[in-house]
């Protein structure tokens, strides 16, 4: 018999009929064998049911939840629901993770006494060429505090759910933002990081994750980019209400920055009356930031602040390439 603590796997799919088996093989030869394996399909029109059903009449581990398509927030907060394991961890449909995945995962958390440990990523193309490779930390052990500060930061931690193993416990209460179509993540681990006390970290890379094409994330459209704009001004909202505040200005800098890539994505890719309420929303939110100073938040940005505050009509016209 199997002592290990039960590791619940959420994998959120919708039409992953491409990837999802390899995705499975990976999950399902886990070194670490006490496993939950929840799958919940969006509502996929492709043959992804097929995959995993063939999947589950050779592993009993597997456990197949079907809803209407209505996004991968409802599909991790269905599987969050379903989870019984002591532990949950996270693997998207379109990536795969290494063998040792999981047994890493749960050793670093054990070993440190933590309530999340985080592994590296390898950030690949389709064809498992490397596209990029994220700052790391020398740092290993952080308490709640640090860590949460290193995610608002969004450098050596990222705000993805995948590459982390949580206890169970943390994620009762949080749910990932269902009127978000993406960027969920972004606005959700920073409640679930709040409330950990410790946090350890491996810089191995055990986890593959793929940068497609077709991702939202990859095209960034107008639409998509207001919906990151929401979860930007949440995490801002939290962090400008918490005690936790960190270095004030690599923070405040780190938002500004990305809020200003949203806007110039709108402004390029859209006429004038288009998004016409969104860009109004984005120009009001702009006023919480110049009570900061330009050394503050950089004098570039500080700059294109005040110019889409007070002129948005001339920021259009300048920043319109």
């Amino acid at each position: 018999m199997n002592n290990d603590p039960l590791i619940s796997i959420i994998i959120p799919c919708f039409n992953a009929e491409k990837t999802l088996e390899k995705c499975l093989e990976s999950v399902v030869q886990q070194s670490y064998t006490n496993l939950e394996i929840i799958i919940i399909d969006d509502g996929s029109t492709d043959e992804t049911s097929l995959i995993y059903n063939k999947f589950q009449s050779n592993d009993e581990r597997i456990l197949v939840f079907k809803q209407q398509n209505s996004g991968v927030s409802k599909a991790r907060n269905s599987g969050v629901k379903a989870a019984t394991g002591d532990y949950i961890c996270f693997v998207d449909s379109d990536d795969w993770a290494e063998l040792n995945y999981c047994s890493e995962l749960y050793s670093l958390l054990v070993g440190e006494n933590a309530d999340i440990s985080i592994v590296e990523a390898s950030y690949e193309d389709e064809n498992g060429n490397v596209l990029c490779s994220k700052p790391i930390s020398e740092e290993k052990i952080f308490d709640g505090n640090r860590a949460l500060v290193l995610l608002l930061e969004d450098q050596e931690i990222q705000s993805h759910p995948w590459g982390k193993l949580f206890k169970a416990d943390l994620l009762k209460n949080v749910h990932f933002p269902e009127n978000l179509k993406c960027f969920e993540d972004y606005s959700t681990l920073f409640k679930i990081f709040n409330k950990a006390v410790k946090v350890v970290k491996s810089n191995e890379k055990l986890y593959h994750y793929i940068q497609r094409e077709d991702s939202l994330s990859h095209n960034l459209s107008p639409e998509t980019a207001y919906q990151f704009f929401l979860a930007i001004m949440e995490v801002f909202e939290f962090w400008r209400n918490s005690a936790k505040v960190g270095d004030r200005n690599k923070i405040i800098k780190n938002i500004v920055r990305k809020l200003l890539m949203v806007l110039k994505r709108i402004t390029r890719n859209t006429k004038g009356d288009e998004m016409k309420s969104e860009k109004e929303e984005i120009r009001r939110a702009f006023n919480s930031f110049l009570k900061y100073s330009a050394t503050d938040i950089g004098i570039e940005y500080y700059f294109y602040l005040r110019l889409y505050y007070y002129f948005p009509n001339l920021y259009a016209r300048l920043t319109h390439k």
